[in-house]
């Protein structure tokens, strides 16, 4: 969960007023739906709308129904669960986060394993790195302790040698049982001091190993994601396949793309669907595209769209994108109660996250555009912008 998620406060609904989810599907199979009936009792236990949990966990929403329905697994990354869990417990201090995650894990990995083979390999191999970097964090831990450990001890080495040295300048009374008393606690932590220079010295042994451990699963698990990319895709990978050409595709046309590499943990290439759209296609559609996300609350990938298009247009476009509206009168409703929504102009969305994050000369080049054809009704909008951003 990032700062931002963890800052916003959420309310949830409580339990027994939640909108209900559709039925399984006959045809899970017993693992696929123990898992998807599990993870729906997790959501219901959280007291929130599956919008509202896909928000907090930072997954998108559309995603996330489809882990409910069944219909996918959550990738073999495995954060999803974890977050999910934490979230949990930050609601119930009695919650126990390893011992829940270990049951989600295991009925996941069931689920995975009916799948098909490499799904199996696949998840089996995230459960071995997630060991082996629990492992490694836990040996980083121990060696840590053991070196604080050496470092008191040779600080009361130390300390004994300078009482020692102050005792055999003064006259006491029982300085020499002191002198005694001190040579041994220095004997017993020179010998203390050898065992822990052996012991630091094993640990971070363990620990170099460990991280190669950690270093060759990486390498394991993308190789066979590479092998299962060419399953799904008929032997040719996924960066090997011809790119969409995405002025042919309708608003309907790029969702469904999107929902295709969404579902596929392809999320840099939905990413990158997104910015194409945002700089080659035509204005009215990308507008239609916001909002057809922005209806079905899919705030992540609106987000994206917005994003893409603030770093990557330039002034003249974004003007293009910032004027351009959906549907003009469009109504909506049924029977004698429809209602007519006015246009909304996509620069209402655009122009801030144009402002935080494009280049102060895009900034500048779209103010000039607004002011040469005298649209003021954006132009003071742009100015705000400009200021915020050349504080």
């Amino acid at each position: 969960m990032t700062e931002e998620q963890a800052g916003r406060a959420v309310v949830p609904v409580r339990r027994g007023h939640l909108p209900p989810l559709s039925p399984l599907k006959d045809d899970l199979g017993e693992e696929r739906r123990a898992f998807a009936e599990h993870l729906r009792a997790l959501r219901e236990r959280s007291g929130m709308t599956s919008s509202d949990l896909a928000e907090e966990l930072g997954v998108d929403a559309t995603r996330l129904s489809r882990y409910l329905s069944g219909e996918d697994l959550p990738q073999p990354d495995l954060q999803l669960l974890t977050r999910l869990h934490q979230l949990l417990a930050s609601r119930n201090p009695e919650y126990s986060v390893d011992e829940a995650a270990r049951e989600s894990l295991g009925l996941l990995y069931a689920a995975a394993r009916s799948q098909n083979l490499l799904s199996a390999r696949a998840y089996e191999i995230a459960q071995l790195h997630e060991k082996l970097h629990e492992q490694q964090v836990e040996t980083a831990r121990a060696l840590a302790a053991l070196q604080a450990e050496m470092q008191d001890e040779r600080d009361h080495r130390r300390h004994a040698e300078q009482e020692i040295a102050r005792l055999r300048q003064v006259g006491v009374a029982d300085r020499d049982e002191q002198i005694r008393r001190l040579e041994a606690e220095r004997d017993s932590a020179l010998q203390r001091v050898a065992e822990l220079e052996d012991l630091v010295s094993q640990t971070g042994a363990l620990l170099q190993l460990q991280q190669r451990d950690v270093q060759h699963a990486e390498e394991m698990a993308a190789e066979t994601q590479r092998a299962l990319d060419r399953w799904e895709h008929g032997g040719e990978l996924p960066e090997q396949r011809r790119k969409v050409d995405v002025t042919r595709l309708d608003v309907e046309e790029i969702v469904e793309e999107l929902d295709h590499l969404r579902d596929a943990d392809r999320d840099e290439e939905a990413d990158g669907l997104l910015a194409d759209v945002a700089q080659r296609h035509d204005p009215a559609v990308v507008t239609r595209l916001h909002g057809a996300l922005e209806d079905a609350g899919r705030r992540v990938d609106v987000a994206k769209l917005l994003e893409a298009a603030a770093l990557n247009c330039p002034g003249p476009h974004l003007r293009l994108l910032a004027l351009a509206v959906d549907e003009p009168g469009a109504r909506y409703g049924t029977g004698d109660f429809q209602i007519s929504v006015p246009a909304v102009p996509l620069g209402e969305s655009l122009l801030p996250v144009v402002g935080r994050l494009s280049p102060v000369d895009t900034i500048l080049r779209l103010a000039v555009a607004f002011a040469q054809r005298s649209e003021r009704s954006f132009s003071p909008l742009v100015r705000r912008y400009f200021r915020y951003c050349t504080r």
